[in-house]
Order: C-alpha cells, then sequence, then structure tokens
C-alpha cells in the first residue's frame, strides 16, 4: 500500500532508533537553521514598509536587535550547506569503505546516485511550483512561450543561481539554494572518490582542507568593496525590491493594493554582490566542504586520549562562537565602510561564511563525538537531540521552499498585515510562529499524500525491475 497516512505522519514526529548512520543532534543544527532563514525573510518583507533611509524610522530599524541579528539569520544557509556536505561525505566514505568500487563500478553508480539527489529535491520543487501558481505569479514583460519555460527549467534542472535574478520567478526565488547544492552534490561526489581512490597518496583530510583555503581565496579575489558595496546597501536601501524582479515588484503593489514608502531603484546596487559573490558554485562551496571535512573527521575515529588542556581548548573555542555570533550586536560595521578599510572588509566579507560554518561544524562536532573525547559537550547534544526538533528539521526543506510565498501572501494581503505599523522585532516575533505552524502544515499534508507515496512508488518499481533482471 503506497499511502500509510498513519505511519508517515508518526515517523515526522519521531526517530528511528534503529537507522543507521542517523545523528541526532543533526535534528537540532537543522531545525534552528531553518527557523533563522525563516526570521531573515521577515525582516526582508516587514523592512518594506518603513520609509527610506535616512527617515528617522529606517535609523530606529538600524538601530533595532532584528537588523542586528539579520546576519545572522542570512548565514542559516551555511548550516545547512555544512550539513549537506558532512552526510554527503559521511555516506560515500562509509559505502565505499564497506564495498570497493572500482572505476568502472562508479561510473555506473555516479550518474544513479546524482539522479537520486534530483529526485529527493523535485516533489518539494513541485511543491512550491503547485503553491506559486495557486497564489499567483506574473509572467515576465512580452516573453514569450519558450522564455517562460526557460524560467522554469533554471529550477527544476538546477542552474537557477546562474541567470539574472530578473529573469527568475519570484515565488521560486529560495529554490537558487537547491540549484548550488545539486551542483556540489554534482562536483564534490567526482573529488570525494578521486580523493579516496588515491588516498594511499593523498590525505582525503588535507585535500579537502586545500579546497577549504582555495574557497577563501577565491572569496577574496571575488569581493571588490567598491562594485559591492554591500554594507552601505543592506544599512541604506530596503533588500526585497533588490531581492526580486522588477515587474514582480510593481505586480505586488498592483495584486496587493499596496503603496511602498519608496520608489524602486532604477539600478540594483546589490546585483553584482549577487551574482558573483553570494550564488555562483565557486563562491558559496566553502561550508560544503566544511561539512566533509567534519565527516572525515569523524570517520577517523577521533583520539579518545583525555587531557585538561583540550577541555579549556573546547570552553576557549565556544566562547569564542558565542562572542561571534554576538558580534554584530555590539560592533558598529559603518566605521568598516570607509575606503581606509577596504583589506579589512574583503578578508571578514571572504572569510565570514566559512568561519561562522566551521563554527557549527564543531558545535555539531562536539555533539557527534565519542563521550570520551575532550571535546565532547554532553548538553550541546542533548539539546540539540531536543524531540522539539523532529518535526521542524524533517519538514525543513518542503518548509524552506514555501515559506517565502506563503509569508507574503499573510503580510502584504493576509490576517499579518496589521503588524505592518509594529516594529519590525515584534514583527517577526509574533509572525514567525504562524508562518511555521502554516508551512509545516501544507508541507506534512504534501508529505504523507504525495511525497512518501510517491518514494514507495519508485522503490517497489525499482524492486521489480531489478526482479526482472
Amino acid at each position: 500500500m503506497w499511502w500509510q497516512f498513519r505511519q508517515d505522519f508518526i515517523s515526522l514526529v519521531t526517530r528511528t532508533h534503529n537507522k543507521n548512520n542517523y545523528f541526532y543532534p543533526v535534528d537540532g543544527l537543522r531545525a534552528i537553521a531553518n527557523l533563522l532563514i525563516i526570521l531573515c525573510h521577515l525582516v526582508t518583507i516587514f523592512n518594506t514598509f518603513i520609509p527610506s533611509y535616512p527617515n528617522d524610522e529606517w535609523k530606529e530599524f538600524l538601530q533595532s536587535i532584528a537588523f542586528k541579528l539579520s546576519p545572522l539569520m542570512a548565514y542559516g544557509l551555511e548550516i545547512f550547506f555544512m550539513i549537506s556536505g558532512f552526510l554527503l561525505t559521511y555516506k560515500l566514505i562509509n559505502q565505499w569503505k564497506k564495498n570497493y568500487v572500482n572505476v568502472r563500478l562508479f561510473i555506473k553508480f555516479y550518474p544513479i546516485f546524482i539522479f537520486k539527489r534530483a529526485l529527493r529535491f523535485w516533489p518539494g520543487m513541485l511543491l512550491s511550483t503547485l503553491v506559486m501558481l495557486i497564489l499567483g505569479e506574473p509572467k515576465y514583460p512580452d516573453s514569450t512561450y519558450s522564455f517562460e519555460t526557460f524560467r522554469y527549467l533554471s529550477v527544476w534542472l538546477f542552474f537557477q543561481n546562474y541567470i539574472d535574478i530578473e529573469y527568475w520567478l519570484a515565488s521560486l526565488a529560495p529554490l537558487w539554494s537547491i540549484s548550488l547544492d545539486m551542483q556540489v552534490h554534482i562536483i564534490l561526489t567526482l573529488l570525494l572518490y578521486l580523493f579516496y581512490r588515491y588516498r594511499k597518496y593523498i590525505s582525503i583530510y588535507y585535500s579537502l582542507g586545500i579546497l577549504f583555503l582555495l574557497s577563501i581565496i577565491l572569496s577574496i579575489i571575488i569581493f571588490n568593496p567598491i562594485t559591492m558595496p554591500i554594507i552601505e546597501v543592506t544599512r541604506q536601501y530596503h533588500n526585497l525590491p533588490l531581492l526580486l524582479p522588477k515587474h514582480y515588484f510593481i505586480w505586488l503593489q498592483t495584486t496587493y493594493n499596496i503603496t511602498f514608502p519608496f520608489q524602486i531603484s532604477k539600478i540594483n546596487p546589490m546585483k553584482i554582490f549577487l551574482h558573483k559573490m553570494y550564488l555562483p558554485f565557486e563562491a558559496r562551496f566553502g561550508s560544503f566542504i566544511t561539512g566533509a571535512l567534519l565527516a572525515i573527521k569523524l570517520i577517523e575515529n577521533p583520539s579518545l586520549q583525555t587531557n585538561q588542556n583540550d577541555k579549556y581548548k573546547k570552553y576557549f573555542i565556544l566562547v569564542s562562537i558565542f562572542l561571534y555570533i554576538l558580534s554584530p550586536i555590539v560592533i558598529n560595521i559603518d566605521r568598516f565602510a570607509s575606503s581606509q578599510f577596504d583589506l579589512i572588509l574583503t578578508l571578514s566579507i571572504a572569510c565570514s561564511r566559512q568561519i561562522f560554518a566551521l563554527s557549527q561544524a564543531f558545535l555539531l562536532f562536539t555533539a557527534l563525538c565519542p563521550s570520551t573525547h575532550p571535546y565532547h559537550s554532553p548538553w550541546i547534544k542533548q539539546f540539540l537531540s531536543l524531540s522539539i526538533w523532529i518535526p521542524i528539521s524533517k519538514l525543513s526543506y518542503l518548509v524552506y521552499l514555501i515559506h517565502w510565498r506563503i509569508s507574503f501572501e499573510l503580510i502584504f494581503h493576509g490576517p499579518l498585515n496589521f503588524l505592518r505599523t509594529y516594529s519590525i522585532t515584534y514583527a517577526i516575533m509574533i509572525s514567525l510562529p504562524i508562518v511555521l505552524f502554516l508551512s509545516q502544515i501544507i508541507s506534512c499534508l504534501w508529505y504523507v499524500i504525495i511525497e512518501k507515496p510517491l518514494n514507495r512508488f519508485l522503490d517497489n518499481y525499482k524492486s521489480y525491475k531489478s526482479h526482472l533482471i
């Protein structure tokens, strides 16, 4: 029976204790990342109701907790990327250790593995597409059928992050990161096999370390503080019209009868940063490599010898991570907008994502490493393994895909419209549980009615084909 509603629903709120290679603390970290991203998007939406810089209301927004924590919220994606690289590497290396895979077998395995990854993404993409069609999405001005087809193909064939944001389907904007994830799976799987096959001559860990350093070097080369004035842009411009196609933003105003307290800029000062530093694979693979490094560290059976100095190191690193996370609140970044700080700004922007991903990888390591390891932290493991994270984590992919468009509908045209008069900090605190709850309900229904039955059908079909062979 393909439909097993009760069993599938229970699986969303419980854990299967005999599942191999499943790490409970990953649930907590993934759920927290999901909440951070939703909060980040809510801040982006609500600040469209504030008059433009240098209006006093905008200056108050710049001093709010919501704005100061928005960089941390945006880094939620780095957690997703780190976890993705971690799970990919851990799964493949352990699989190859158990069953030797020569080149011929890998050539056979590789396209099937990539296709399975696409199958993991496509049901959720179908859900987000249906939500878009139900709630509305304008066509590109004067577009042809072939051009509209191209816009959809960019999403479904995983190259959305390499086309101009003006051509995006705005309701499917969050799916650019799915394109990136797919590209990483295509490339990193090949690299991991290469490193593993020649592991007698090259260290897998150090090879990945070189890739990590390369990601930082590339970011330093790519970032230009003159053509990418990201601090000035985030402090003086509304982000939403810079992240959406212009025709979509005009459609929002017309469809929802909204008058925004600012003019849409003819020039997008964020566009160069987005297309060179934020969206492409070459600028974003560092966090995935961080996860891969974590996987290798765990696979290599970390040292179990305890000593007091290592415990002090653990506490020092944990305190440093805490201070790093809080730094946006206490540091005035305006001072770094001056040209005399270009080098500092370049280094901080180029390294910030990798540093954050490293910090989260360390937290995950303290929860996953053996209890006898000096870096092990039982309270971090216990916190990240709490049952409250399970449904948020297991539906995080679907919720991530649809919460953006649902938030638009609730805030611009629905019951959360009244929050536009509230301070953004209070507005996001009130709207978060509502957006999350509605997104979870829709995702849950899709999961038990469509996604799981589809998975069973495909598994049954593969079993039938193998039986015939």
